[in-house]
């Protein structure tokens, strides 16, 4: 291990657009599994680590949720079909609606995760299990989507999952649309992917919902007490949360408003 592979893997990091956080966190990450195997004797650590020149200072983001104007804005756009626009506003607002589900957990749902009239999965990042009512407008889109010969809803991963590289590749592309559907509102913004989630757990706050509600609803596993807590959440009083919170923007997109 040498400081010019640290610095390449950093750099290649970067160059795949990701933020300066999340490269920090895939670094720190590679130097702590380093210090690991270190010491446990797989190799031996040099005087002066690879890793000894980094400084890996987190960065203050900026807010990155939607005004509700913006998200009724997104609920009653039309973008054609055959561009791929279409698709992924659709994807963008089912994550929303899911109380702000990952992309990449909308990526790996398969027909296995509807269970009754709800959504059950595990996320990806954190393995925490989170429930949501599928609303109108997410049945709506799921039907859209629907192929007889996938297990997945969405035709995001191969039917075995993909590689990483194919994921990351989806997520590229995901987040190339919706930029361009950010200069289409009226206030254009820098859309992401990440702002599904961001947007409804700020709207989420807006309308007073619990901070253990919230921390459910998107399968946060930060604090020890939160997670005691949610333990003996009834799920009706999240269900209740989600459709006072999307209630507006799922009517649009059903057309019912």
């Amino acid at each position: 291990m040498t400081v010019a592979f640290v610095d390449d893997f950093a750099q290649s990091l970067r160059d795949e657009g990701l933020a300066v956080n999340t490269v920090n966190s895939y670094v720190g990450g590679f130097r702590a599994l380093y210090n690991r195997a270190g010491r446990t004797g797989l190799f031996e650590i040099p005087e002066k680590s690879p890793f000894a020149h980094l400084r890996l200072r987190r960065e203050i983001t900026v807010k990155r949720a939607l005004s509700s104007q913006a998200v009724c804005e997104l609920a009653q756009m039309q973008p054609s079909a055959s561009t791929g626009l279409r698709r992924s506003l659709d994807y963008f607002l089912f994550c929303f609606m899911a109380c702000g589900m990952p992309f990449v957990d909308l990526a790996h749902l398969t027909r296995d995760n509807i269970v009754g009239k709800d959504i059950v999965y595990q996320r990806q990042k954190t393995g925490m299990r989170v429930q949501v009512s599928i609303t109108p407008s997410m049945r709506m889109i799921i039907k859209r989507y629907a192929r007889k010969d996938s297990r997945y809803l969405f035709p995001i991963l191969f039917e075995d999952g993909g590689s990483r590289s194919y994921y990351k590749y989806q997520l590229v592309r995901y987040n190339a649309d919706l930029k361009i559907i950010g200069n289409y509102l009226r206030h254009p913004v820098t859309l992401t992917s990440y702002q599904a989630r961001h947007t409804w757990a700020t709207e989420a706050l807006r309308q007073n919902t619990p901070i253990a509600v919230i921390s459910q609803a998107l399968g946060h596993t930060s604090e020890q007490s939160t997670r005691f807590y949610l333990d003996s959440l009834d799920q009706s009083i999240m269900k209740r949360a989600n459709r006072k919170i999307t209630k507006v923007v799922d009517n649009l997109v059903t057309g019912k408003a």
